[in-house]
Formats: structure tokens, sequence, C-alpha cells
């Protein structure tokens, strides 16, 4: 079975995947991923019935998302990895997003802060959006120019883009880590091949750390 870690998204959880038609998921509630996402691995393991050595692999989501969320989620992912000696695989979250729609030409779209937002095309729209960071405004432009449907977690900014066209049609978080594992090739290689958390942009540091020099 494969053990897969969202600490992240809206859907943040734990979900175990087996090789047939097995998968069961446990939601984590991501602002207190530190607190409980151990104790909620061991409550799928437990449940699905099976030992640790039964891992044939760990998937995480590595971002863009929370900074705190990222290191959490990916911190234990790379930690089960090494110590069991079994690939694992970071998935931006964007990819993640793509797996849950069978949309093909869209626009994913999360917020980074109350200016910005992180966007990256997919389909046709792949070339001419590449992953940036760019201003909701700027974004607004584009997606409504261009009449493209986007998807993905845009929190506060989600008012300034209500007149454009959303895929709201999702599978839920357990098919869809079903769906990324049969569609994943694992290899020997992946193996210690540790996961680095992708912010999007470099992360801030506030005026208070900067005063205390951190």
């Amino acid at each position: 079975m494969f053990l897969c870690i969202d600490t992240t998204t809206e859907c943040a959880g734990v979900a175990l995947v087996g090789d047939i038609d097995q998968c069961r998921f446990q939601k984590l509630d991501a602002w207190h991923a530190s607190d409980k996402i151990l104790e909620t691995i061991d409550q799928v393991i437990q449940k699905a019935d099976i030992q640790l050595s039964d891992l044939k692999g760990v998937m995480v989501i590595k971002g863009p998302g929370s900074f705190t969320g990222l290191r959490v989620g990916i911190a234990v992912a790379n930690q089960f990895a090494h110590q069991l000696k079994i690939p694992i695989v970071g998935l931006r979250t964007e990819e993640w997003y793509q797996y849950r729609t069978d949309e093909k030409n869209f626009i994913y779209l999360q917020a980074m802060n109350r200016d910005q937002v992180y966007m990256a095309g997919f389909g046709k729209y792949e070339r001419d959006y590449p992953p940036a960071v760019i201003s909701i405004s700027e974004c607004h432009y584009e997606l409504m120019s261009g009449g493209i449907k986007w998807m993905g977690e845009v929190g506060i900014h989600e008012k300034h883009l209500s007149d454009l066209p959303k895929i709201t049609k999702t599978l839920p978080p357990d098919k869809t880590w079903k769906k990324i594992a049969s569609h994943n090739e694992w290899s020997e290689q992946q193996k210690y091949k540790l996961v680095e958390p992708f912010y999007g942009k470099e992360p801030t540091i506030t005026k208070s750390k900067r005063k205390l020099g951190m």
C-alpha cells in the first residue's frame, strides 16, 4: 500500500491506497497538522490492519501552500521513506488538483497573500501560463480575456473571480489519491531522493522577525 500525505490543501488528510481498489482516507486539520499527523497516520494504518512493512511508497504534496503545513507534512513523509527504505514522490499542489478533474484545459490558482495568486496553466494553457505568482487584478484580466476555466483555492480572492468560469466538479480526496497512485511509475531510483518544499515564492520575513535578527 502507499501512504499519501496532504497537510496543505482544503482536502488535507492521510490516505492509504492499495493495489486493487483499496483506499482509506482520514481528514486532517491542516492548521493543526503538527499535532495530529502522526496520530492520524497511526489510526489509518490500524484501520487498514496493515504493518509499516507493508508500505511500498510515500506520496506527499510539496506545495505551494502554507510554510508550516508543508514543512510538517514533508518532514514526516521523508522520515517514513528514509526509515522504511521505500520510494517517495512529491507532488506540486497544482499537479494534485489536475488529477481531481477530467478537464484538460484550465488554470490552477492559489492565494498567496492579499494581493497575489499562484497561477499554473494546463493543457493548451501550459505554454503561455507557466507557474508564476501574479497580482489578482492581472490574473482576473488574463482569465477574463481568454474565457479560461480555473480551479484551486483562492480564499479571499474568490469574490474577485466570481464572474469567471470555475471548475467545481472534482473527485473527492480518496479517489484522487487512488488515481494518482495508479498513474505513478515507482522506481528504485526514487529511494532516498527526499522531497523539498516548494513555496511558489520565497517565504516572507515579518518585521518582528527582522527586529529579532531571525
